[in-house]
């Protein structure tokens, strides 16, 4: 009975195996009920977890959904999510060389990075190699 009991709380909590939380469930929410794993305290970054695929969601600190991108292995997407129309390209393109660049996440062979601040502001996801 108490194996049982806990199936449904280790089916929505998962793990990376280096001790940072994931959830099966909250993708889209302003809060959701996960660590927020953001290298930038201007920005919170949530990752999600289901079927194999992984889906890191970035809000800003009043909790609108800027960008959430999909990754499965090596390939990455953006989803239709979130108020405004960001631009996220798998490389950072040629830009000013006053463009500031921050990188919000770092994971295994990839960085998150904004470029730029305000409307104009673009996300990268930087493949390491």
């Amino acid at each position: 009975m108490l194996v049982l009991g806990a199936l449904p709380t280790l089916a929505a909590a998962q793990s990376d195996n280096h001790g940072v939380q994931r959830s099966a469930h909250g993708l889209g929410q302003a809060y959701p009920a996960v660590a927020d794993r953001s290298a930038d305290p201007e920005w919170r970054l949530y990752i999600f977890e289901r079927d194999g695929f992984s889906y890191f969601q970035i809000n800003d600190l009043n909790g609108r959904v800027e960008a959430i991108i999909g990754k499965a292995g090596d390939t990455y997407w953006v989803l239709p999510a979130g108020e405004s129309a960001v631009h996220v390209s798998a490389q950072a393109s040629a830009l000013p060389d006053h463009v500031v660049r921050v990188r919000i996440y770092r994971g295994s062979g990839f960085s998150l990075v904004r470029y730029g601040r305000g409307e104009d502001a673009s996300w990268a996801v930087e493949v390491d190699g």
